[in-house]
């Protein structure tokens, strides 16, 4: 069954190729208030081709499920930095290439985002490209142009699938859980890689002691787990040129994620918390769709996020009257509709334009769905309600579940949350309960 994908929102306005002056990428954008937000020379051309090298690996790969590839990274233009993000193939890992003002010289640059379709034979171009040629990029809502001497290459358009939408909306709220755990020499994590084979590996344990990096079976105090240590293993050419290692991890969900610094910026690699895991169908977010207030705000702050490299939920919460939490539940609920990424090397959001429609992440979710039509026709009741919280009732097609709503956790009788405890987003009967709580009256 071919990947259902969403074709209607894009516009290519010409076929991709490279002649001998430059390279023009076909590229589509939405809602972009200029038409040319980025053109510059690259300081360092060949740490740049090299990351985006990287990228494509990336997006090329599955890591688990085979399914045909796909290669088609987002980009992203602010005044202070240029982003390109992607997902492999199974929705597992997703990766973003953090290019800031040191990657550039004489850079005018604004703000836009548009999608590109890259191939093989651009793939091929991005790997002659050297330390000193002399080389520009430009990106528009109509192209990206990399400006190099190479032979002509023509590309096609790839549609972005709709896992990648809905991944692209769960991985922000799990970055927003993840903490900088170790900070390490390059040769560290190389000689990691390098023990790594390609054999699935499961569920392991890395424990960090002075230089020394391993991974392990067992869990020993301090030990970070990680699911699927083999795919890590494309990052190994950037670590030839990298200043230094991060390593992030979530304890409570398991995923894990690197941060390579260079000298034009960052890349950032974030794993599902297993193999067989993809992030499109995780539904962290659906609580917070849940919240019809949060919704409103977040329909007003739209006009607030003016481009920014880091949106503060504090001055957001101040401009728009409202609480804190308030406003870092709208940014939360903007990044489902592909309007704000996060930056977990900063902690805070930051403003982009995917290419699809405003609320589509939002209608695409079936527990979400479930959960109002719960509602809508009296399957949910409140039992009975304390000072601690509420215990409802919802009924179902072959059984009644049991919904305890409590400050510090959520629980349900039923099978999927038995199964998963929370650690795939709440049910449906808990998503119904809290609609039921917090609706008005």
């Amino acid at each position: 069954m071919a990947a259902s994908t969403i074709e209607y929102t894009y516009q290519y306005p010409f076929s991709s190729a490279v002649d001998t002056s430059c390279w023009n990428l076909a590229g589509t954008a939405i809602h972009c208030r200029h038409a040319m937000f980025f053109q510059g020379g690259l300081q360092r051309p060949d740490l740049v081709s090299q990351s985006l090298l990287v990228l494509n690996r990336i997006v090329r790969t599955h890591f688990f499920d085979a399914r045909p590839s796909q290669r088609d990274p987002i980009v992203t233009s602010s005044p202070k930095m240029v982003r390109w993000e992607g997902f492999s193939g199974c929705c597992g890992v997703y990766t973003r290439v953090d290019l800031d003002q040191r990657a550039f010289q004489d850079a005018e640059q604004t703000f836009g985002t548009t999608n590109v379709d890259f191939n093989s034979e651009m793939i091929s171009q991005l790997s002659k490209v050297g330390r000193h040629d002399e080389t520009r990029l430009s990106i528009s809502n109509e192209a990206v142009v990399l400006s190099t001497g190479e032979a002509e290459v023509v590309e096609r358009k790839v549609p972005l699938p709709r896992r990648w939408i809905k991944g692209l909306s769960e991985v922000q709220a799990y970055q927003t859980k993840l903490k900088l755990r170790h900070t390490l020499h390059p040769v560290s994590v190389s000689r990691l890689l390098q023990s790594l084979g390609t054999a699935p590996r499961g569920i392991e344990y890395l424990t960090v002691r002075g230089p020394a990096v391993r991974l392990s079976r067992r869990q020993t105090p301090g030990s970070l787990m990680i699911g699927g240590a083999e795919r890590l293993k494309p990052l190994a050419p950037l670590l030839l040129q990298a200043r230094e290692v991060g390593l992030w991890s979530d304890e409570d969900s398991g995923v894990f994620a690197v941060s390579v610094s260079m000298d034009v910026g960052r890349f950032w690699f974030v794993l599902s918390p297993a193999m067989h895991r993809g992030f499109s169908g995780e539904g962290q977010l659906l609580q917070t769709l849940t919240c019809d207030h949060a919704v409103q705000i977040a329909d007003e702050m739209y006009d607030l996020l003016g481009w920014q490299s880091e949106l503060h939920p504090v001055e957001l919460a101040v401009q728009l009257g409202c609480r804190v939490e308030d406003a870092a539940a709208s940014l939360a609920i903007l990044s489902t509709r592909g309007i704000a990424g996060f930056d977990a090397t900063t902690g805070y959001y930051f403003h982009r334009e995917l290419p699809f429609r405003g609320a589509l992440a939002e209608r695409d979710q079936p527990r979400l769905q479930s959960a109002r039509k719960l509602i809508d026709t009296g399957q949910a009741r409140i039992v009975s309600s304390t000072s601690d919280g509420h215990d409802i009732e919802v009924a179902g097609n072959t059984a009644t579940q049991f919904v305890r709503i409590r400050r510090d956790g959520d629980r349900c009788t039923c099978v999927w949350y038995t199964r998963h405890q929370g650690q795939r987003g709440p049910c449906k009967h808990i998503l119904a309960a809290r609609i039921l709580v917090d609706s008005p009256g």
